[in-house]
């Protein structure tokens, strides 16, 4: 995935664009009648004093590798793909989207590319129709979808909270280059490769105005991405804590200004982790998600808190909305070559106090606008070239009435067979499949599982030592 290859999409008039000149007030027109077209994307909400805003903690999971169309179809209301729609694979046959439940692991199948590369493919200039283009022939993978009855937590957020179903991530690529941009606001890399990051981030930011900020990991790979790729980045080796102290700081009142959670990832290839990456499970992510909702809901901090659950990119599942085109940096663009497309549609849902009840938000936004948020709360400047040109999240809150505490319990089961390692599907899928779909399925299964073990060793090798 060189970044020479990426360049080749550029042409002139978009280099000069990415070279800095992106930041125009021009470009934020643009950006602002590509978002929606609808009447309420057109009106500026009128934002209090930050101060009095009534959100003194803003804390952000991330999850991995899911699609707004995959996971929200069934939504009244919302922008999604049409029914039974089909696809053509790369043998030129047509295949047909599908309801996977009963099937919440997708163990047998590969996991969808979600490269930079093969997001172009998926766009295919704007078409979006290149979704299994990318898979071994006979696998549907990318275009199943779920319902809500497979999805309990994000049912009970639906009707009590606020979805938005044009939340895009910073840029069509993989995992890290993502989490950079939720971190960031900008990226240095389009790939998963082990590399350090030198430039301005959210924990510097609240440092250089006195502000507090936490990172809760699930495991050793979201540990060593911080600890090591954002080395003298970060917030600090006393803030990079383990997801067990999340809960009890919770629960003791104990928040940051601004908390980021990430899911357990080292089990992704196993089909053990709980982030929605495939193979995880889907509903450990839900028991994951209703787990961290009923820590923040039941807090001594609930009443000035805003809890925002996005996804770090599409992980090759089917949307149909074509993502726009956003500003970077000259630095972004000399070390990438990105070329400025913001990643597919992904969930995003916004709970708390000041949260819009049973709203479906649909101005367009991006990781920068969370950090412009984060910068408007606690009085630093935005991040990275679109802190001009995103919107700010913070327009998406209800402030014209009093924040509202009342927060539903939601019915999320949980059980110990939940996420079972695929071991076992693997094996039956052997059978029936040809020689090169297995080998094509098990390479996938094995990547990313190989990327965080080499990253968790490169940062205990470096000498960094995980909380006890």
């Amino acid at each position: 995935m060189a970044s020479q290859d990426s360049k080749k999409t550029v042409d002139p008039i978009r280099r000069k664009l990415l070279a800095g000149i992106a930041a125009s007030a021009g470009v934020a027109g643009l950006a602002a009648c590509d978002s929606s077209g609808s009447a309420e994307s057109e009106k500026a909400s009128v934002l209090p004093n930050p101060e009095d805003s009534g959100i003194d903690h803003i804390v952000v999971l991330m999850m991995e590798n899911r699609s707004f169309d995959h996971y929200f179809s069934w939504v009244p209301g919302a922008d999604v793909m049409r029914p039974n729609l089909t696809l053509l694979d790369s043998d030129g046959n047509a295949q047909s989207t599908y309801d996977l439940a009963p099937d919440f692991q997708g163990c047998a199948n590969a996991d969808p590319s979600h490269s930079y590369n093969g997001g172009r493919t998926h766009l295919n200039d704007g078409k979006m129709d290149g979704f299994l283009l990318t898979q071994p022939v006979g696998d549907r993978f990318p275009i199943g979808y779920y319902t809500a009855d497979s999805l309990p937590f994000f049912k009970g957020v639906v009707e009590n909270w606020t979805l938005c179903d044009r939340y895009f991530s910073g840029i069509l690529g993989p995992t890290q280059p993502n989490r950079y941009y939720m971190h960031a606001g900008q990226t240095d890399k389009i790939t998963n490769d082990i590399t350090f990051f030198s430039q301005a981030t959210v924990w510097d930011a609240l440092k250089s105005v006195g502000r507090t900020g936490r990172y809760y990991y699930g495991d050793l790979a979201g540990w060593a991405l911080v600890s090591l790729e954002f080395g003298g980045h970060n917030p600090g080796v006393e803030n990079i804590l383990p997801f067990d102290r999340f809960l009890t700081d919770a629960k003791n009142g104990d928040l940051a200004d601004v908390t980021y959670i990430d899911p357990s990832m080292l089990g992704e290839g196993a089909g053990t982790s709980n982030d929605d990456h495939p193979m995880a499970d889907i509903r450990k992510g839900q028991v994951l998600m209703n787990t961290v909702y009923d820590a923040l809901r039941t807090s001594p901090k609930w009443e000035k808190t805003l809890f925002i659950i996005n996804y770090d990119e599409w992980g090759g599942f089917y949307d149909h909305v074509v993502p726009p085109l956003a500003p970077v940096s000259y630095e972004e663009f000399k070390a990438t070559g990105n070329d400025g497309r913001l990643g597919f549609r992904v969930p995003c849902v916004v709970l708390g106090p000041r949260a819009r009840r049973g709203h479906i938000e649909k101005r367009q936004l991006d990781p920068n606008s969370i950090l412009n948020m984060i910068a408007w709360r606690f009085g630093f400047a935005p991040l990275g070239a679109r802190g001009t040109t995103s919107m700010n999240f913070a327009e998406v809150l209800d402030f014209s009435s009093p924040p509202n505490t009342d927060a539903p319990a939601f019915d999320v089961p949980d059980d110990a067979s939940y996420g079972l390692a695929c071991s076992a599907q693997l094996s039956a899928a052997q059978t029936s499949f040809s020689k090169e779909r297995y080998a094509e399925v098990q390479k996938r299964h094995v990547e990313h599982l190989e990327e965080w073990q080499q990253l968790v060793q490169a940062a205990l090798d470096a000498g960094y030592t995980p909380p006890k």
